[in-house]
């Protein structure tokens, strides 16, 4: 084959890729068909199906590969700084700018080309149809893997390389199968290290708290942040029953088939919640029954997750912590937050609190690189 005729037949490839898309069809929407679509436009006149599959066999999932940083892109054969930096600005899009990132969530529900034709339009001059809805993701998990997640966290190599910290998870894990091995890596370093970085402040956490319960409360929190239907779990069905202290397994069974009731992995996702809650300290769990109750609240772990829901130095409402969904998640003794604050303050990890007439506030002084640095040195 010349090399003329190799270029006519990728660009033949291309556009059948591309009507494929807009077309909605199944086999258009794998992750490595998205990601090869994406690649056509950082890679002219080369077959990157090739390339497409090898990332993501590489990184574990399509997922990882938009969380990827440049510098470990760009590590991988066939992937230059156009290339990288076009995924890149894939994942800052879908995170920042829901509208945007909404159309390859709700790509099935696409009319075709001809469908589309039929459709009404609207002004131009409006910036979104007002009949647009954004459809969240379900949330739905089989595997929690927040025990692993805990216990190798402080083995972690010193890096903020993902592929690194990768190759040594799939080394590391105790699970016999190698694929089982990556597969819960991605889980461990999605829900981690969300933002594609192996960020200094979780690792420095880690190596301080090794063992300790600080480091299950923020693994835990950072777990809750990547999977948010924990939220709405332990809203839903354990802070209602704090006074009893107690509820049935199959009450979370109960919730997850009432939210999703055309979901078949409801039995996985139970287990899946359970385990997390088990692992996270939340809840003491036998066949039938979960237990828990409102627990201590550990000082520096709190300091840790405050730091990240307020990440700005600053002046804060303190009625926003107190009924923040991430503060009450961790089932810490409601009583004890403003006290714990005092705590804070008095060891120098915050500026003041405020408590005059109706105006309740508090204060920050540092980001939470420089918070961890301070408490483990």
């Amino acid at each position: 084959m010349t090399v003329m005729e190799d270029v006519n037949l990728q660009k033949g490839h291309r556009e059948r890729l591309r009507r494929r898309f807009l077309e909605g069809s199944n086999d258009a929407l794998t992750d490595e068909a998205l990601l090869e679509l994406l690649l056509t436009y950082a890679i002219p006149q080369k077959d990157v199906r090739p390339l497409s599959k090898h990332l993501i066999n590489s990184f574990g999932s399509f997922n990882a590969v938009l969380s990827a940083n440049l510098q470990d892109l760009c590590k991988v054969d066939g992937i230059k700084e156009y290339s990288a930096i076009l995924i890149n600005l894939a994942n800052i899009i879908r995170k920042n700018y829901p509208l945007a990132s909404s159309v390859l969530r709700n790509i099935r529900q696409k009319p075709t080309l001809k469908e589309a034709d039929s459709l009404p339009l609207y002004n131009q001059k409006d910036t979104k149809p007002k009949e647009t809805k954004t459809r969240q993701r379900t949330g739905i998990f089989g595997k929690a893997i927040l025990k692993e997640a805990i216990e190798m966290l402080p083995r972690l190599p010193e890096t903020e390389s993902l592929s690194e910290i990768r190759q040594f998870l799939i080394g590391n894990l105790h699970f016999s199968a190698e694929q089982t091995r990556k597969r819960n890596t991605s889980y461990i370093t999605q829900r981690m290290f969300p933002n594609g970085i192996a960020d200094k402040s979780l690792r420095l956490f880690a190596r301080k708290y090794k063992g300790m319960p600080e480091l299950r409360d923020v693994c835990f929190y950072r777990f809750c942040k990547a999977e948010p239907l924990m939220l709405d779990v332990i809203s839903e069905t354990i802070i209602p029953a704090i006074g009893a202290g107690k509820i049935k397994r199959q009450r979370i069974s109960e919730y997850l088939i009432g939210r999703f009731p055309e979901s078949k992995s409801i039995a996985d996702c139970t287990k899946a919640v359970v385990d997390a809650l088990s692992a996270g300290g939340i809840v003491r769990a036998d066949r039938i029954h979960l237990f828990f109750s409102y627990r201590e609240i550990l000082p520096h772990a709190f300091a840790f997750v405050i730091h990240s829901e307020f990440p700005d130095p600053g002046m804060h409402n303190l009625f926003s912590l107190e009924q923040n969904r991430h503060i009450l998640t961790m089932l810490w003794n409601p009583t004890r937050i403003l006290p714990t604050l005092y705590e804070l303050r008095n060891l120098e990890l915050i500026s003041r609190i405020s408590e005059i007439d109706n105006v309740r506030q508090f204060t920050t002084k540092m980001r939470l690189e420089e918070l961890v640095t301070r408490i483990t040195s």
